[in-house]
């Protein structure tokens, strides 16, 4: 039997609407700590029990709700945030749609206590168990605390979704943390019963609210970011290549002053990263961004996490470069086996060595070594973005593999393989972004047989293979001419490393262009770098960090492994028990 349409009745639909809002404690909070902001509050204190399922109290010193309003709060599409269609083109408020609290109440037993600075009175505003409402007038100061109590307890199977406890107090935790470094003008307060979880100044800083959130040695980890482009300005902090995550739950994006979660700006960031750090890892990050309201759509998810740009291409070209560019500025070492950040000298630092040395270190024929020290030495009338090297002086070899330099106070550990490959991928790139590299005619044109899949790849990335010095032309059945062959450290590569070349492509058929070249780049770099368990003489060496020291981001290969480790004066002290 065909079943007949029916309209649902007011307290069905209130439960879907609350199932769209209230998913969690969390969320709970969400809406109304993004209530409070809206306010005009500048100190919001948040309490819970049981993680939220037994309380929720949000107390704000905002402007609160007048007298006449309050009862209107809690109907469905109610809001003092929007007026018209045009206004959701330009939005600016967190809230707008005015279903947060009607919501909240279907599910829940909920309590609204509030005061206007113009009024004598306050307002108490109740929705018991029943859903019987109360409204009277009660002592309070300015602002407004809403208590939420016995969260889905009309909703058994709601209930039993939620985590324990702890979790979802971590949860609620994670939330008003990323409120508070949204708004760090507002000073937030978070209590679980007796524990203080969250304390932020509320002074407007926003490297102490980040420090407040995530802890001083965080945030002493970090680089600042600031850079404007037309329409869009960006700004914040950032880990430096060592200050990684497992994970991404260290990121934080705000448009506007809203926390949203975005795949786009992730994404860029973790660009901005590549060949800085390993792979499976993710730089942290808290970053601000502020636009004209009319170039994003925040209404685009039932929890307004998530935004769509009107330019996507420019927000992760803005991204990418603004991040890159502030990573290119530090100086990071390694130091004691811990990663950890490394002052800058002021301007940029250069590595000096003998013209002898620098000739043998082009061209690295291992020759017998000379008794002689090599001065790498701080040059700070240099022009230039390099973040240089520090001073050191080359002073041996270690298993024949890393590079051992005295600084001031300190002994520096240099991977000879890690930091040729960083000079040699940072040349390749530079080739590239100048037209290609060097391309050498053949006299005899080899022919190279491929399977099918292979002729497939190779015709597929036609236009990069030209762009590294191929040239090649189709010769029948699976079969490619090759007629020039790409150039690198003025030696022609050879049929098996165009073989090799042709395994990758198969391998990275879903990347971009960008990331594709990067990684065949990266190949390239390994192949041709200073391998390690091979002697090189003191001069070599010296010349070797003296082209490190000329790259853009010397202490990282391009797999983000780290080049350089330090041991410092008191790293060494300590290990021989002279200090305790």
């Amino acid at each position: 039997m065909t079943q007949r349409i029916r309209i649902l009745d007011k307290t069905v639909t209130e439960k879907i609407a609350a199932g769209e809002v209230v998913e969690n404690p969390s969320s709970v909070v969400k809406e109304l700590l993004e209530n409070s902001m809206d306010a005009g509050a500048t100190i919001i204190e948040v309490e819970i029990e049981r993680g939220g399922k037994d309380l929720i109290r949000v107390v704000d010193n905002g402007e609160g709700i007048e007298r006449e309003d309050v009862d209107k709060a809690f109907l469905r599409h109610a809001t003092s945030k929007l007026s018209s269609e045009e206004e959701l083109l330009r939005l600016s408020t967190l809230g707008f749609r005015g279903e947060a609290l009607a919501a909240i109440a279907a599910v829940s037993v909920v309590s609204l206590t509030t005061k206007t600075a113009n009024s004598l009175e306050g307002m108490l505003y109740t929705i018991d168990r029943n859903r019987n409402v109360s409204l009277r007038e009660t002592g309070c100061a300015k602002g407004t605390c809403i208590e939420v109590r016995e969260l889905f307890y009309n909703t058994p199977a709601r209930q039993e979704y939620l985590k324990s406890d702890s979790y979802e107090a971590s949860l609620v935790n994670d939330m008003v943390s990323r409120l508070a470094l949204a708004r760090p003008d507002i000073s937030f307060r978070l209590t679980s019963g007796s524990r203080v979880l969250l304390n932020t100044p509320g002074n407007g800083v926003i490297g102490d609210a980040v420090a407040a959130v995530y802890g001083r040695n965080i945030l002493d980890n970090m680089v600042e970011v600031k850079c404007r482009t037309e329409g869009l300005g960006i700004s914040g902090f950032v880990s430096t290549p060592y200050g990684t995550r497992s994970n991404r739950n260290y990121q934080s994006f705000f448009i506007n002053g809203r926390y949203i979660k975005s795949r786009l700006i992730s994404r860029a960031l973790e660009d901005a990263y590549r060949t800085l750090i390993m792979v499976n890892r993710h730089p942290m990050a808290v970053l601000y961004f502020t636009l004209d309201t009319e170039l994003v759509d925040v209404n685009v998810h039932p929890a307004k996490l998530e935004v769509k740009f009107r330019d996507e291409n420019g927000v992760r070209g803005a991204v990418l470069d603004c991040i890159r560019s502030a990573l290119e500025k530090g100086r990071w070492l390694a130091a004691g086996g811990k990663l950890k950040p490394h002052a800058p000298s002021p301007g940029v630092t250069r590595c000096t060595t003998s013209e002898s040395g620098r000739q043998r270190a082009q061209n690295p024929r291992f020759m017998e070594e000379t008794i002689e020290y090599n001065r790498i030495e701080l040059d700070n009338n240099i022009e230039g973005g390099s973040p240089g090297l520090p001073e050191m002086r080359v002073i041996g070899q270690f298993l024949s593999t890393f590079i051992l330099a005295e600084g001031r106070e300190c002994v520096y550990l240099i991977d000879q393989h890690a930091a040729h490959e960083r000079i040699m991928y940072e040349r390749l790139i530079d080739k590239m972004q100048r037209g290609g590299a060097a391309s050498q005619p053949l006299l005899e044109p080899m022919v190279v047989d491929l399977s099918p899949m292979e002729l497939e790849a190779v015709r597929a990335k036609d236009e990069f293979l030209a762009s590294i010095g191929y040239k090649l032309d189709d010769f029948g059945g699976n079969s490619i001419r090759v007629k020039a062959v790409p150039v690198f450290l003025g030696i022609p590569q050879s049929r098996e490393f165009l073989i090799d070349l042709v395994d990758v492509l198969l391998r990275q058929k879903e990347k971009n262009n960008q990331g594709f070249k990067q990684d065949e780049i990266i190949m390239m770099a390994c192949k041709k770098s200073v391998k390690a368990n091979q002697r090189l003489s003191i001069s070599e060496m010296g010349g070797l960090l003296e082209q490190l020291a000329d790259t853009k981001m010397p202490y990282t290969c391009p797999h983000g492994r780290p080049v350089i480790v330090t041991l410092t004066r008191y790293d060494l002290e300590k290990m021989f028990k002279r200090i305790v």
